[in-house]
């Protein structure tokens, strides 16, 4: 396969999964905080990459819970985590991370007390944790990011890490882990 042949493969084959067995995303469910807790449900999620953003934010949405308070006669929902800040989460770790590690996978793992959104690879060029807090980008894969972009799921402008801090505070926390 050519360098750059990936790359339509991801996008537009059918079942991509085949020829690029590491572009699929491992989902888990913890009963703990632990990744040694019990395994509640696992799954892998295949497709094109807009199929493994769509598959992986309802499957998030699924099994996050939604606390309620009754108000009057009806209950209110509450979203732990805006929806929002789940897509861009996803979208930054399927269009952002090193496709070139075939031995790693992006992974979702829900666990009682946060989401973990673990996309395989180091920060991309001169960019560092404390930069992309600032909107300081660096895109990785450029005709990913260009393709999600026309298709309205990214608009490539930086604004994604700053946007998560707005809306979730001190409870986003990012890592680089070697």
């Amino acid at each position: 396969m050519g360098r750059q042949h990936w790359r339509f493969i991801v996008l537009f084959g059918r079942q991509p999964q085949r020829r690029l067995p590491h572009s699929t995303i491992s989902f888990a469910v913890f009963a703990g905080n632990d990744l040694t807790d019990e395994l509640l449900d696992k799954k892998e999620l295949t497709g094109t990459l807009p199929e493994l953003i769509d598959q992986g934010g309802a499957l998030i949405r699924l099994f996050l819970p939604r606390p309620s308070t009754v108000n009057g006669l009806q209950r209110t929902e509450q979203e732990k985590i805006p929806l929002k800040v789940i897509r861009e989460a996803l979208v930054n770790a399927v269009c952002h991370r090193d496709y070139s590690l075939i031995n790693r996978k992006i992974q979702i793992f829900i666990y009682r007390n946060r989401v973990e959104i673990r996309s395989p690879g180091a920060l991309p060029n001169t960019l560092t944790l404390e930069k992309i807090r600032y909107g300081n980008s660096a895109a990785r894969n450029f005709f990913l990011l260009k393709y999600l972009d026309n298709l309205r799921y990214i608009d490539g402008l930086g604004r994604g890490i700053p946007m998560i801090l707005r809306e979730m505070g001190d409870r986003a926390q990012f890592a680089e882990i070697g």
